[in-house]
């Protein structure tokens, strides 16, 4: 564990600003007067930042760069906050009811946890996408698209550091008080977990969540850079960064392909880590 690092207010506050003002600008992009991100004008191509009126410049196939940003960060945030939320519901649950259980069951449960981390992450989302790819016609009958199928895999990549957490939370809570009362008055362990333990790991969980979601967003963006993750036409910030990259060669002055969804990438990352240690430091959890 390491110790909460208490932000400076003026970066917190800067954090905050940030992340609310891209939250608000995603989330209101299909409102607001941008050109469709989609939009294929040749006669636009490569403009420069403040030019013609693209704020961010076009790309190789004059589409708005702006546009592609705000609607690629819907992409990339919905992918961290479900990541992250999945990772919760999946680690909390199974690290609580093995530092609860402790003995044969907990060394059980968290061999199986090393186990599966000891597989590289790009090995599973591979598997999953091209399970994804194999059964698609089936899984979209069922609602399930390829990019629910890369939210899952996100989700289930990250599980593991939140269930080491829950199982050491759970084995501090074992020996409280309150657990050992309800163990002397005949609580059968599903109660005591449920009643007791799971909501005392709730500020663990918070901090934990929102330490997570950068992780999950630097994830998603590396994978889709590779091209392994958002296919097109949907867009993430990882495929602007890979298409930007694409389009760099000494011949043609394109920098800001690459520049702005890597700046918005790295001061989003950043708030995000600074909201993160600020909460954990307010909370005082043990959270990684």
């Amino acid at each position: 564990m390491k110790p909460a690092v208490r932000a400076s207010r003026p970066a917190l506050a800067l954090a905050l600003a940030w992340l609310l003002l891209l939250l608000g600008l995603a989330l209101l992009a299909p409102l607001l007067p941008l050109r469709d991100p989609g939009e294929v004008d040749l006669d636009r191509m490569l403009l420069a930042p403040g030019v013609d009126g693209a704020l961010l410049g076009t790309d190789l196939k004059g589409r708005d760069l702006l546009a592609r940003l705000l609607f690629g960060a819907r992409i990339s945030l919905l992918t961290g906050a479900l990541g992250s939320l999945l990772a919760l519901l999946v680690g909390l649950p199974w690290g609580a009811l093995a530092g609860l259980s402790g003995g044969r069951l907990d060394r059980w449960m968290m061999r199986a946890a090393d186990s599966l981390e000891s597989v590289p992450l790009v090995v599973v989302v591979l598997f999953l996408l091209t399970l994804a790819g194999e059964y698609r016609p089936e899984l979209e009958a069922l609602g399930v698209g390829r990019l629910g199928i890369f939210f899952l895999a996100l989700g289930l990549l990250f599980w593991l550091p939140t269930a080491r957490v829950a199982r050491a939370e759970a084995l501090r809570l074992r020996g409280s008080g309150f657990v050992q009362a309800a163990r002397a008055l005949g609580a059968p362990p599903s109660r005591i977990l449920c009643r007791h333990v799971l909501p005392n790991l709730l500020p663990a969980a918070v901090v934990l969540g929102t330490l997570t979601v950068p992780r999950v967003i630097l994830m998603e963006a590396f994978l889709s850079f590779l091209g392994l993750g958002v296919e097109p036409p949907a867009v993430s910030w990882g495929t602007l960064a890979a298409e930007g990259l694409a389009a760099l060669n000494p011949l043609v002055d394109c920098w800001w392909l690459l520049a702005a969804p890597g700046a918005a990438l790295a001061a989003t990352l950043w708030s995000l880590s600074i909201c993160g240690e600020a909460l954990q430091a307010r909370l005082g959890t043990g959270a990684p």
